[in-house]
């Protein structure tokens, strides 16, 4: 079913919600808990994602924007710590129509939070897009190296907080093909065959991944 698309009245309204969001300072007196929004959006039509977080005791939603950057989606809300934080996510295209939607409800403690997946689901056919919320991004560089086979690249890795600081840690590192490509635990990437794949880094149940193209 396809939903239709903003309005001009509502985009308008939902500009000036968003605005209100980010001018007004947080209530004192009250703990939060600052999320991650990230996915890899590449391969979807989505030009715009949507975040809605509601709990019992939150008297007005919030709403939150979160950027597209190259086809990755990445952003950070901040909720009120509490139980029974809903977060309902809503992705649209370019032309404003709505295309995947999808929730979980969490707790929210003040400081570092687990990562959680979330998958929305399509409303036109697509296929499913799957989100994570967390403490933490992962970056992995170079983003899109090329060896040859039996050659090898070393993988970095980056590892920040919802504030942007820098956080030490173990990664664990895996490829979706070792056909392909493999990897080791320091993030050595060793060509395996001709194509493309990606290699993950995990930290926290927090992924960064970068695609590897492999070349005769």
């Amino acid at each position: 079913m396809l939903r239709r698309p903003f309005s001009s009245a509502s985009l308008a309204l939902a500009t000036m919600l968003l605005a209100s969001c980010g001018d007004n300072p947080l209530p004192p007196g009250q703990d939060y808990g600052t999320l991650i929004v990230r996915a890899d959006l590449s391969a979807s039509a989505v030009a715009t994602l949507v975040a809605d977080v509601t709990a019992p005791d939150i008297p007005v939603g919030m709403t939150f924007n979160i950027p597209i950057v190259a086809g990755v989606a990445s952003g950070a809300i901040t909720v009120p710590a509490g139980s029974n934080r809903t977060v309902a996510l809503r992705a649209y295209d370019a032309g404003g129509i709505e295309t995947h939607t999808g929730s979980v409800t969490l707790n929210i403690q003040a400081g570092t939070n687990p990562t959680v997946a979330i998958t929305l689901q399509p409303l036109t056919g697509d296929q499913p897009l799957v989100l994570t919320l967390g403490s933490f991004t992962v970056t992995v560089t170079p983003p899109s190296p090329s060896v040859r086979i039996a050659g090898t690249v070393q993988l970095v890795v980056t590892i920040t907080d919802w504030n942007g600081t820098p956080t030490t840690g173990v990664v664990s590192w895996a490829t979706k093909n070792p056909g392909v490509a493999t990897v080791d635990a320091t993030g050595l990437v060793t060509g395996a065959g001709v194509g493309n794949t990606k290699i993950a880094a995990t930290f926290h149940g927090a992924t960064g991944t970068a695609t590897i193209d492999v070349t005769p």
